[in-house]
């Protein structure tokens, strides 16, 4: 797409973002996907092949486990592979931003956006991580290879070393409970800001499809950025669908 079309709104944005004290970033699969991460949730994404496996029946079906675990194997194979792309170089810019009181919310569990620089006390992972173990009883986190480990080796799983109970990948799965001190953090922040920029997301998964309207009611800009069109189109500030890749390349020449 010809970029000079959007001239002006990059300049908009830029003048936004040099305006605003509290941004705040919301990020979805899409800024992912352009690093090489398949979407989950796409046409011929991970859940159209793969049977989801239900929050319940992981607590209940120890083959349940082991059969999350193996996959949990397959996707840090393609961590490994993939890197930070210019979106999330964009976002990292942004939220360390001197003197800001920024901050970013992300569906994306692939770590991404701590490797390309944003402090870990800075990115509110609403989906989780999938990089980590958690105890589902006490919260204890555990060495995910250990994990990795014993499927390889077909041993027994083990046990969280501090209550005995069972250890999950740190994602929220389907059944699962949100985290509340995230989701509370979370709308929080968005209700606090005065912008708010999303990146890559259809917004129509919820609760984040619910976050931007917290930013709106409290006044906030709206800036979309994203591929296709959402929900909140018609009632932002700025929209522009494009690739990330190309937005974000010529955002970060304003700065």
């Amino acid at each position: 797409m010809n970029t000079r079309k959007f001239v002006n709104k990059y300049n908009d944005i830029f003048k936004l973002i040099t305006k605003s004290n509290k941004i705040i970033v919301l990020t979805g699969a899409g800024i992912s996907t352009e690093s090489g991460l398949p979407d989950f949730r796409s046409k011929n994404g991970f859940w159209t092949k793969n049977q989801p496996i239900q929050f319940q029946d992981y607590l209940d079906d120890e083959e349940q486990q082991r059969l999350s675990w193996s996959r949990n194997i397959e996707l840090h194979k393609i961590l490994k592979k993939i890197r930070p792309n210019i979106g999330h170089t964009f976002v990292e810019k942004i939220v360390n931003l001197n003197s800001k009181e920024n901050f970013l919310i992300t569906q994306n569990i692939d770590g991404l956006h701590q490797r390309s620089g944003v402090p870990e006390d800075k990115i509110i992972e609403i989906h989780g991580n999938a990089i980590e173990a958690r105890c589902l009883k006490c919260g204890e986190t555990a060495d995910i290879l250990d994990f990795h480990a014993a499927i390889k080796a077909n041993n027994p799983l083990p046990k969280c070393i501090n209550c005995n109970g069972i250890v999950k990948v740190a994602t929220i799965s389907f059944g699962q409970p949100m985290n509340e001190n995230d989701m509370l953090r979370a709308s929080n922040l968005s209700s606090q800001c005065d912008l708010m920029i999303v990146m890559g997301s259809s917004l129509s998964v919820m609760p984040a499809g619910q976050i931007p309207n917290l930013a709106i009611q409290s006044g906030a800009k709206l800036v979309i950025l994203n591929r296709e069109e959402t929900v909140y189109d018609a009632i932002a500030d700025i929209v522009i669908n494009d690739e990330l890749k190309i937005i974000c390349g010529e955002l970060i020449k304003l700065f």
